[in-house]
């Protein structure tokens, strides 16, 4: 009796695309060059030093006005969110505590921020860096 090849290849063919699978999340080291540097809330928040709708994106930290994350831990997902883990100092906090920072970059003007798993707030590239604080 002879035996069909058509299990061995269809295993294989199986082993072969899980094997070539992009995994959902990747870990980097830092946040992509194009997600670096200084976003507005509003058009103003970039021209006027006195508003505090700014953040500042540099490679392993996120500052706000009133709040800074200092990230250690990243992963890159599929859609181009990156999501980092460290320690968080919030609004009128001495200390610092785990923290979360969720990026996407929608375009190469806008970026999408959200903390700690909450809301997703839209920021627009400052043509200059001007002081978060």
């Amino acid at each position: 009796m002879k035996r069909s090849a058509l299990p061995s290849l269809v295993a294989a063919a199986i082993l072969a695309t899980s094997a070539s699978a992009a995994p959902a999340r990747e870990a980097i080291r830092a946040f992509p060059p194009a997600m670096i540097g200084t976003w507005g809330y509003e058009a103003r928040s970039c021209t006027e030093e006195s508003d505090d709708g700014r953040v500042e994106v540099a490679a392993r930290s996120v500052t706000f006005f009133a709040s800074y994350c200092s990230i250690g831990r990243f992963r890159s997902h599929r859609d181009g969110t990156v999501t980092g883990h460290g320690r968080c100092r919030g609004e009128g906090e001495t200390t610092t505590e785990r923290g979360s920072v969720r990026l996407r970059l929608e375009s190469p003007t806008s970026l999408v921020i959200a903390l700690d798993g909450g809301d997703d707030t839209r920021y627009q590239r400052c043509e200059r860096p001007i002081p978060v604080r």
